[in-house]
């Protein structure tokens, strides 16, 4: 039997979040490679729209969507975190709810690891939250944190998170950190030979619903400006080639919501 991997996309806490095309581009290309290796690849997207265990719930107004994919997400009001007390505004947990969480996290056959994204640094509420609940469902399982939090402030993921392992390394460098823990931690896993920045292709198929597709065409900044992170995140600025996706790409072109 494969081994089986769940990847998270944690909830956005903030004053607001709008989707505008957002969807974690960097995990399905994440659980394409995975796929690739061998692994049964679970997703659990807090920010999906479609999830359809947020149909049972009735006190949540359903997020008005637009026409080409955008629009609001799940959302709850929660108290402030102290440091904001005094901010005029209402303090929001974006996406699906806590219990839909958990029920998503018990419903996936016991994985082996559970690996989780993370983006903007002051979102990082959601980051802990998602990895508080994981552990509390299964607690004896590596839970694995990565993404530009992680990368960016990886002391303090390290210290407060609660994640037995942070992956720091630029997106460029992380599939092979990623694939030496995997070596040493899961049974029969065989890193792939060659690493490429583009391959395989993003896993969409792991979304509930495929509303639009964001592909990936180019990697980091040929820029260097002082204030950006741009070039820590990526240090090499890549290009993938057009023509790539349409030959790999699982979709057709009259499949994909333009």
């Amino acid at each position: 039997m494969k081994p089986t991997v769940i990847l998270i996309n944690p909830w956005v806490y903030d004053f607001a979040a709008y989707d505008l095309w957002a969807k974690p581009l960097g995990l399905l290309y994440l659980g394409g490679r995975l796929r690739k290796s061998g692994f049964t690849v679970h997703l659990i997207d807090c920010l999906d729209i479609h999830h359809p265990l947020m149909e049972e719930t009735g006190d949540i107004k359903k997020p008005v969507r637009r026409r080409y994919g955008t629009g609001k997400f799940w959302k709850q009001n929660v108290p402030k975190p102290p440091q904001l007390s005094t901010i005029p505004r209402a303090y929001s947990r974006y996406g699906i709810t806590p219990q839909a969480f958990t029920r998503a996290l018990e419903q996936a056959r016991k994985p082996e690891a559970i690996l989780i994204t993370s983006l903007m640094t002051y979102w990082y509420p959601g980051v802990f939250e998602a990895i508080h609940l994981a552990k509390g469902v299964y607690p004896d399982l590596p839970v694995i944190l990565g993404g530009i939090y992680a990368t960016l402030c990886p002391g303090h993921a390290s210290t407060y998170s609660g994640a037995d392992f942070v992956i720091s390394s630029p997106r460029q460098f992380w599939p092979g950190e990623l694939a030496r823990f995997l070596q040493e931690n899961i049974p029969d896993f065989t890193p792939e030979e060659k690493l490429e920045a583009f391959l395989p292709y993003p896993a969409f198929d792991l979304l509930t619903k495929i509303d639009y597709v964001c592909l990936l065409g180019s990697s980091g900044c040929p820029f260097r400006c002082p204030y950006c992170a741009s070039h820590y995140l990526h240090p090499h600025y890549m290009k993938g080639s057009p023509s790539s996706y349409l030959k790999r790409s699982s979709f057709g072109i009259g499949n994909i919501t333009s």
